[in-house]
């Protein structure tokens, strides 16, 4: 594990072979294009959300090879992270969001309490750049824990944030098409709503070391894959 990530509890990374990013943005503009747009953000605006929902669906079912072209675009980071043997989610999440819609935003969370291993990550990416302090954001390691050293599971925990006076600790992502954020799965995160026209397309997957646990998700979540001899994942299991 890198240092920055170790300390902070995520990272934002740079692609090391943008044509796998390439063909995930290809896959969504393609079956964009049957839910009847184009794909770009300007054209969000107009779609309505029946359709998105659809076009969420319609991607998780048809791309192919989504979630190993996800992680093979930025593979040479993850090795040092993740090692050789890897469980990798088997269809990453494709979100688009349009601005004003309650859907655009997500509620704050570690991904541990949805059953992650404490020890595996997350990688979000986005298919548009972001530079707006909106949509994405994330509590680093150490304001993650001081949130949780305190909280009962009796509230929401976004109350309790808000309790604590931490809501100026989130930090938003701003990130340009060909970077990644890298994040544990204790990390608090969430989206807030998009309320000034700023849409995003972003795609998200979970991943782990082979010989950690799985938590509570496992077979059902996962396939297993191996680093190739050129630094690319590939499968070898269910």
């Amino acid at each position: 594990m890198t240092d920055a990530l170790f300390k902070n509890g995520y990272q934002i990374i740079k692609a090391s072979n943008i044509y796998y990013l390439d063909k995930v943005k290809k896959e969504y503009l393609k079956i964009a294009k049957k839910v009847g747009f184009d794909g770009s953000l300007e054209e969000l605006n107009n779609v309505s959300e029946k359709d998105l929902n659809k076009l969420h669906i319609d991607f998780n079912r048809e791309s192919k090879d989504a979630n190993f072209n996800l992680i093979n675009a930025f593979s040479k980071k993850l090795i040092p992270v993740l090692g050789d043997t890897i469980f990798l989610q088997r269809q990453p999440y494709l979100r688009a969001k349009k601005h004003n819609l309650l859907s655009t935003a997500t509620v704050a969370h570690n991904d541990f309490d949805f059953g992650h291993s404490h020890l595996g990550f997350n990688i979000w990416t986005t298919l548009y750049d972001i530079s707006h302090d909106e949509g994405i954001y994330i509590y680093d390691m150490e304001d993650s824990r001081k949130i949780y050293s305190s909280f009962k599971f009796d509230k929401h925990l976004s109350m309790h944030i808000k309790k604590l006076k931490f809501e100026h600790k989130k930090k938003y992502i701003h990130l340009k098409y060909g970077e990644a954020v890298l994040f544990s799965n204790l990390c608090i995160h969430g989206a807030s709503l998009l309320k000034t026209k700023h849409n995003r397309v972003s795609v998200n997957i979970h991943l782990q070391n082979f010989n950690i646990p799985t938590g509570e998700k496992g077979p059902e979540l996962f396939t297993i894959a191996r680093l190739t001899a050129n630094n690319t994942y590939k499968k070898i299991g269910v």
